[in-house]
């Protein structure tokens, strides 16, 4: 296994071992995610942006992500019709095998392997990508599920968050205009710590177990996330000619595991909250074995 990918997964480790001695509670797992989320992750961000040209091939991976979640979207709906009765169940389904942590998991797990030169293309897939995605058609998806309404004011503000907001400002600062070092190795400074609190707050939020009658929906979902839908990514990145290296971060985001906020989503829309965090346990787990096969493939 590549060893920045050990070090990532010890970190997470250390997060559970840190939840599940008692170091740390849920109220102060809440507040490091709101500080990391908020202010650390906006500024590794915007960096990230700030320091490339704009590219046409950020296009390409929006276009791709949206045209393939979309695709999944409608297979899990469907296929999953057939299988699961309980639409509280289903949604759930729909959630976690197409919903990935594309920011807590996939920027800490890039910037740990390609350092900042494969963060534009993790921040473009996860925010223009993955999670307009979500915020759009899935919450519209689930909430039909769950016969609950959803206003234009609720997507919209769900949209603005700081990373997004970062993203902007990192695209549309002038290139003409250079920032003072100090200001950039400062900022760099607060950016840097992102990668492994972000680690910790993954481990922190594993300490769901997994019951039996939860492994046939388990399994499809990890299949499908982790294996099936990077694959057919790395496809479709090759059919629209993506270069090497963006190509290989789009795919590797795309195999990130089931999205945290899928237990969050589950709460809001009175879906089956236990189902969405042991999905969201076990998905992650199996992805300490499928990211590195995964990259070791695209390497």
């Amino acid at each position: 296994m590549n060893d920045t990918l050990l070090e990532a997964f010890f970190l997470i480790i250390l997060g559970m071992l840190a939840r599940v001695s008692g170091l740390v509670e849920e109220k102060d797992n809440r507040i490091l995610s709101r500080f990391v989320f908020n202010v650390t992750l906006p500024f590794l961000v915007f960096l990230s942006m700030y320091r490339q040209h704009p590219s046409f091939v950020y296009l390409k991976i929006s276009v791709i992500t949206w045209l393939l979640l979309g695709i999944f979207t409608a297979m899990t709906y469907y296929a999953g019709r057939y299988f699961i009765k309980d639409k509280k169940r289903l949604g759930v389904f729909i959630l976690t095998a197409v919903g990935g942590n594309t920011a807590f998991l996939g920027y800490s797990v890039i910037h740990s392997l390609t350092g900042d030169a494969g963060m534009p293309f993790a921040v473009v897939y996860d925010q223009f990508g993955n999670g307009l995605f979500i915020y759009t058609v899935l919450l519209i998806m689930i909430s039909h599920l769950s016969q609950r309404s959803l206003s234009f004011k609720t997507v919209l503000m769900s949209l603005l968050t700081p990373p997004f907001i970062a993203l902007i400002l990192g695209l549309a600062f002038p290139l003409s205009l250079h920032l003072p070092g100090y200001v950039l190795k400062s900022l760099d400074l607060v950016g840097n710590i992102t990668t492994p609190l972000m680690m910790l707050i993954v481990g922190m939020n594993l300490t769901k177990p997994v019951h039996l009658h939860s492994l046939p929906l388990l399994g499809a979902s990890a299949f499908i996330k982790l294996l099936l839908l990077p694959a057919a990514m790395f496809v479709l990145a090759l059919l629209i000619s993506i270069p090497s290296f963006p190509k290989n971060i789009t795919v590797l985001q795309s195999a990130m595991p089931s999205m945290m906020t899928s237990v969050i989503f589950a709460q809001l829309y009175d879906l089956d909250e236990s189902l969405a965090a042991q999905i969201v346990f076990g998905t992650t787990f199996a992805s300490f074995f499928t990211l590195p096969f995964i990259w070791s493939l695209l390497k």
